[in-house]
Protein backbone atom coordinates (compact mmCIF):
# COMPACT_ATOMS: atom_id res chain seq x y z
CA UNK A 1 0.00 0.00 0.00
CA UNK A 2 2.50 2.43 1.10
CA UNK A 3 4.40 1.75 -2.83
CA UNK A 4 1.17 2.02 -4.43
CA UNK A 5 1.07 5.40 -2.67
CA UNK A 6 4.32 6.76 -3.66
CA UNK A 7 3.90 5.72 -7.05
CA UNK A 8 0.53 7.44 -6.80
CA UNK A 9 2.04 10.75 -6.00
CA UNK A 10 5.11 10.51 -7.58
CA UNK A 11 3.92 10.48 -11.26
CA UNK A 12 1.07 12.63 -10.42
CA UNK A 13 4.00 15.51 -10.49
CA UNK A 14 5.56 14.81 -13.58
CA UNK A 15 3.25 17.07 -15.80
CA UNK A 16 4.02 19.80 -13.44
CA UNK A 17 7.11 19.32 -13.56
CA UNK A 18 7.59 19.53 -17.11
CA UNK A 19 6.20 22.61 -17.54
CA UNK A 20 7.98 24.22 -14.61
CA UNK A 21 11.11 22.99 -16.63
CA UNK A 22 10.96 25.46 -19.61
CA UNK A 23 12.48 22.70 -21.26
CA UNK A 24 11.28 20.93 -24.66
CA UNK A 25 9.01 17.72 -24.72
CA UNK A 26 11.89 16.33 -26.43
CA UNK A 27 14.49 17.30 -23.71
CA UNK A 28 12.48 16.72 -20.61
CA UNK A 29 11.72 12.68 -22.07
CA UNK A 30 15.53 12.24 -22.66
CA UNK A 31 16.76 13.51 -19.33
CA UNK A 32 14.46 11.93 -17.10
CA UNK A 33 15.36 8.50 -18.78
CA UNK A 34 19.46 9.79 -18.61
CA UNK A 35 19.39 10.71 -15.20
CA UNK A 36 17.15 7.80 -13.28
CA UNK A 37 20.06 5.53 -15.05
CA UNK A 38 22.82 6.35 -12.82
CA UNK A 39 20.37 6.53 -9.96
CA UNK A 40 19.07 2.81 -10.19
CA UNK A 41 22.43 1.76 -10.59
CA UNK A 42 23.60 3.03 -7.39
CA UNK A 43 20.91 1.57 -5.43
CA UNK A 44 21.78 -2.06 -7.11
CA UNK A 45 25.55 -1.85 -6.10
CA UNK A 46 24.32 -0.22 -2.72
CA UNK A 47 21.96 -3.62 -2.03
CA UNK A 48 24.66 -5.75 -3.45
CA UNK A 49 23.11 -7.13 -6.72
CA UNK A 50 24.62 -8.85 -9.36
CA UNK A 51 22.93 -7.09 -12.53
CA UNK A 52 22.00 -9.10 -15.55
CA UNK A 53 23.66 -12.51 -14.23
CA UNK A 54 23.34 -15.04 -17.61
CA UNK A 55 20.01 -13.20 -18.91
CA UNK A 56 21.60 -10.07 -20.74
CA UNK A 57 20.06 -11.39 -23.98
CA UNK A 58 17.03 -11.89 -22.13
CA UNK A 59 16.99 -8.01 -20.70
CA UNK A 60 18.00 -6.50 -24.12
CA UNK A 61 15.11 -8.36 -25.87
CA UNK A 62 12.42 -6.65 -23.41
CA UNK A 63 14.44 -3.54 -23.18
CA UNK A 64 14.06 -3.14 -26.40
CA UNK A 65 10.69 -3.55 -27.01
CA UNK A 66 9.22 -1.75 -23.45
CA UNK A 67 12.37 1.04 -24.11
CA UNK A 68 11.34 2.23 -27.29
CA UNK A 69 7.33 2.27 -26.26
CA UNK A 70 8.47 4.65 -23.16
CA UNK A 71 11.02 6.69 -25.49
CA UNK A 72 7.61 7.55 -27.33
CA UNK A 73 5.71 7.59 -25.05
CA UNK A 74 7.05 10.33 -22.78
CA UNK A 75 7.54 12.43 -26.39
CA UNK A 76 3.79 12.24 -27.35
CA UNK A 77 2.63 12.60 -23.98
CA UNK A 78 5.05 15.87 -22.76
CA UNK A 79 4.83 17.41 -26.16
CA UNK A 80 0.63 17.52 -25.71
CA UNK A 81 1.28 19.41 -21.92
CA UNK A 82 2.45 22.35 -24.13
CA UNK A 83 -0.97 22.07 -26.57
CA UNK A 84 -3.52 21.29 -24.42
CA UNK A 85 -4.49 22.22 -20.55
CA UNK A 86 -3.00 19.40 -17.87
CA UNK A 87 -5.90 18.39 -16.69
CA UNK A 88 -7.34 16.95 -19.97
CA UNK A 89 -3.25 15.56 -20.91
CA UNK A 90 -3.66 13.57 -18.10
CA UNK A 91 -6.96 12.33 -18.27
CA UNK A 92 -6.78 10.98 -21.83
CA UNK A 93 -2.78 9.60 -20.79
CA UNK A 94 -3.80 7.59 -17.76
CA UNK A 95 -6.98 5.68 -19.76
CA UNK A 96 -4.04 2.90 -20.35
CA UNK A 97 -5.39 0.54 -18.38
CA UNK A 98 -8.19 0.66 -20.33
CA UNK A 99 -5.90 -0.21 -23.34
CA UNK A 100 -4.14 -2.84 -21.60
CA UNK A 101 -7.37 -4.82 -20.87
CA UNK A 102 -8.26 -5.37 -23.85
CA UNK A 103 -4.92 -6.16 -24.93
CA UNK A 104 -4.61 -9.06 -22.36
CA UNK A 105 -8.19 -9.84 -23.28
CA UNK A 106 -7.01 -10.40 -26.81
CA UNK A 107 -3.63 -12.18 -25.87
CA UNK A 108 -5.10 -13.69 -23.31
CA UNK A 109 -8.55 -14.73 -24.67
CA UNK A 110 -10.04 -13.42 -21.44
CA UNK A 111 -13.43 -11.52 -22.87
CA UNK A 112 -14.30 -8.43 -20.68
CA UNK A 113 -17.64 -9.12 -18.48
CA UNK A 114 -20.64 -6.56 -18.73
CA UNK A 115 -19.47 -4.15 -15.90
CA UNK A 116 -15.94 -4.18 -17.94
CA UNK A 117 -17.53 -3.13 -21.47
CA UNK A 118 -19.85 -0.81 -19.71
CA UNK A 119 -17.27 0.98 -18.17
CA UNK A 120 -14.57 0.73 -21.20
CA UNK A 121 -17.58 2.44 -23.59
CA UNK A 122 -18.15 5.15 -20.69
CA UNK A 123 -14.37 5.88 -20.91
CA UNK A 124 -14.16 6.48 -24.78
CA UNK A 125 -17.24 8.73 -24.55
CA UNK A 126 -15.07 10.97 -22.39
CA UNK A 127 -12.02 10.76 -24.59
CA UNK A 128 -14.39 11.47 -27.82
CA UNK A 129 -16.04 14.50 -26.24
CA UNK A 130 -12.26 15.84 -25.93
CA UNK A 131 -11.76 14.71 -29.76
CA UNK A 132 -15.15 16.50 -30.20
CA UNK A 133 -14.38 19.75 -29.16
CA UNK A 134 -10.86 20.05 -30.66
CA UNK A 135 -12.19 18.73 -33.88
CA UNK A 136 -16.18 19.99 -34.16
CA UNK A 137 -15.59 23.22 -32.00
CA UNK A 138 -11.85 23.83 -32.49
CA UNK A 139 -11.90 24.53 -28.62
CA UNK A 140 -8.84 22.21 -28.13
CA UNK A 141 -6.00 21.92 -29.99
CA UNK A 142 -6.40 18.31 -32.08
CA UNK A 143 -2.83 17.67 -32.09
CA UNK A 144 -2.30 17.72 -28.33
CA UNK A 145 -5.61 15.26 -28.18
CA UNK A 146 -4.58 12.81 -30.50
CA UNK A 147 -0.70 12.69 -29.12
CA UNK A 148 -1.85 11.95 -25.46
CA UNK A 149 -4.42 9.32 -26.84
CA UNK A 150 -1.28 7.84 -28.45
CA UNK A 151 0.76 7.97 -25.51
CA UNK A 152 -1.96 6.20 -23.73
CA UNK A 153 -1.61 3.26 -26.11
CA UNK A 154 1.90 3.43 -26.06
CA UNK A 155 1.90 3.50 -22.53
CA UNK A 156 -0.25 -0.14 -22.37
CA UNK A 157 2.30 -1.68 -24.70
CA UNK A 158 5.19 -0.60 -22.53
CA UNK A 159 3.35 -1.85 -18.83
CA UNK A 160 2.30 -4.95 -20.67
CA UNK A 161 5.64 -6.06 -21.79
CA UNK A 162 6.81 -5.34 -18.15
CA UNK A 163 4.75 -7.72 -16.58
CA UNK A 164 6.06 -10.63 -18.82
CA UNK A 165 9.66 -9.40 -18.43
CA UNK A 166 8.88 -9.09 -14.50
CA UNK A 167 8.08 -12.51 -14.06
CA UNK A 168 11.71 -13.63 -14.93
CA UNK A 169 13.94 -9.90 -14.36
CA UNK A 170 14.60 -8.55 -11.47
CA UNK A 171 13.93 -4.61 -11.10
CA UNK A 172 17.04 -3.40 -11.88
CA UNK A 173 18.32 -5.87 -14.70
CA UNK A 174 14.61 -4.39 -16.25
CA UNK A 175 14.80 -0.98 -15.72
CA UNK A 176 18.32 0.11 -16.78
CA UNK A 177 19.26 -1.63 -20.18
CA UNK A 178 14.86 -0.54 -20.74
CA UNK A 179 15.26 3.35 -19.96
CA UNK A 180 18.60 3.27 -21.31
CA UNK A 181 17.29 2.07 -24.69
CA UNK A 182 14.46 5.00 -23.99
CA UNK A 183 16.87 7.55 -23.74
CA UNK A 184 18.43 6.33 -26.89
CA UNK A 185 15.32 6.01 -28.74
CA UNK A 186 14.52 9.84 -27.53
CA UNK A 187 17.88 10.92 -29.11
CA UNK A 188 17.18 9.03 -32.40
CA UNK A 189 13.34 10.69 -32.70
CA UNK A 190 15.12 13.93 -31.88
CA UNK A 191 17.94 13.46 -34.53
CA UNK A 192 15.06 12.44 -37.15
CA UNK A 193 12.38 14.76 -36.51
CA UNK A 194 12.61 17.18 -34.05
CA UNK A 195 16.42 18.38 -34.23
CA UNK A 196 15.99 20.19 -30.75
CA UNK A 197 19.38 20.91 -28.61
CA UNK A 198 18.81 19.09 -25.51
CA UNK A 199 21.74 20.33 -23.92
CA UNK A 200 20.55 24.14 -24.22
CA UNK A 201 18.34 22.92 -21.39
CA UNK A 202 20.64 21.89 -18.75
CA UNK A 203 22.03 24.84 -16.75
CA UNK A 204 18.98 26.69 -16.95
CA UNK A 205 16.66 23.75 -16.68
CA UNK A 206 18.77 21.33 -14.61
CA UNK A 207 17.16 21.16 -11.01
CA UNK A 208 13.52 20.40 -12.27
CA UNK A 209 14.95 17.28 -15.41
CA UNK A 210 16.50 16.23 -12.23
CA UNK A 211 13.51 16.16 -10.46
CA UNK A 212 11.63 14.56 -13.43
CA UNK A 213 14.19 11.41 -13.05
CA UNK A 214 13.79 11.38 -8.89
CA UNK A 215 10.60 11.87 -8.56
CA UNK A 216 7.78 10.09 -11.79
CA UNK A 217 10.33 8.42 -13.19
CA UNK A 218 12.31 6.25 -10.24
CA UNK A 219 9.42 6.86 -7.35
CA UNK A 220 6.63 6.28 -10.09
CA UNK A 221 7.57 4.19 -12.66
CA UNK A 222 10.03 2.02 -11.42
CA UNK A 223 7.80 1.65 -8.29
CA UNK A 224 5.17 0.61 -10.51
CA UNK A 225 7.57 -2.02 -12.56
CA UNK A 226 8.82 -3.56 -9.29
CA UNK A 227 4.92 -4.29 -8.17
CA UNK A 228 4.74 -5.82 -11.89
CA UNK A 229 6.07 -8.35 -10.35
CA UNK A 230 3.53 -9.37 -8.07
CA UNK A 231 0.16 -7.78 -9.34
CA UNK A 232 -0.95 -7.72 -13.06
CA UNK A 233 -0.42 -4.53 -15.45
CA UNK A 234 -4.17 -3.67 -15.41
CA UNK A 235 -4.53 -3.28 -11.86
CA UNK A 236 -0.65 -1.66 -11.20
CA UNK A 237 -1.38 1.35 -14.05
CA UNK A 238 -5.00 1.89 -11.63
CA UNK A 239 -2.33 3.88 -9.63
CA UNK A 240 -2.62 6.71 -12.31
CA UNK A 241 -5.90 7.18 -12.13
CA UNK A 242 -5.18 10.34 -9.68
CA UNK A 243 -2.72 11.74 -11.68
CA UNK A 244 -5.41 13.65 -13.02
CA UNK A 245 -6.89 14.83 -9.76
CA UNK A 246 -3.28 15.50 -8.26
CA UNK A 247 -1.73 17.35 -11.61
CA UNK A 248 -4.86 19.20 -12.14
CA UNK A 249 -4.79 20.48 -8.41
CA UNK A 250 -1.20 21.31 -8.42
CA UNK A 251 -1.74 23.64 -11.80
CA UNK A 252 -4.78 25.64 -10.41
CA UNK A 253 -2.39 27.26 -7.43
CA UNK A 254 1.31 26.77 -9.52
CA UNK A 255 0.67 27.38 -13.36
CA UNK A 256 -2.53 29.33 -12.45
CA UNK A 257 -4.11 26.93 -15.02
CA UNK A 258 -8.03 26.14 -14.27
CA UNK A 259 -10.28 23.55 -15.92
CA UNK A 260 -13.35 25.08 -17.93
CA UNK A 261 -16.45 23.26 -16.67
CA UNK A 262 -17.25 21.23 -19.93
CA UNK A 263 -13.77 20.00 -19.93
CA UNK A 264 -14.57 19.32 -15.83
CA UNK A 265 -17.47 16.78 -17.11
CA UNK A 266 -15.60 15.32 -19.96
CA UNK A 267 -13.09 14.34 -17.09
CA UNK A 268 -15.27 13.11 -14.73
CA UNK A 269 -17.06 11.05 -17.09
CA UNK A 270 -13.68 9.22 -18.56
CA UNK A 271 -12.33 8.77 -15.11
CA UNK A 272 -15.29 6.95 -14.17
CA UNK A 273 -15.26 4.66 -16.94
CA UNK A 274 -11.69 3.40 -16.24
CA UNK A 275 -13.19 3.07 -12.91
CA UNK A 276 -15.93 0.96 -13.49
CA UNK A 277 -13.80 -0.90 -15.84
CA UNK A 278 -11.11 -1.42 -12.89
CA UNK A 279 -13.96 -2.23 -10.43
CA UNK A 280 -14.96 -5.11 -13.01
CA UNK A 281 -11.59 -6.24 -12.94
Amino acid sequence: YVLFIVAMLSIGSASILVRLSNASAIACAFWRLFFSVPIIFLIAVINSVKLFHSYIFLSLKYAILSGVALALHFVMWMDSLFKIPISISTTIVVAYPIHLLLLEAMIFREMPGKREVAGIAIAFIGIGIFFSHAYIDVELNLEGVLKSFIASILAAIYFYIGRIARRSLDIYSYTIPTYIIGALTVLLYNYIFTKDNILYYIPSSLIWLLLLAIIPMIGGHTVMNYLLKHYKSSIVTSIALAEPAIATLLAIPILSEVPRINHVIAIIITLFGIFITLKGR
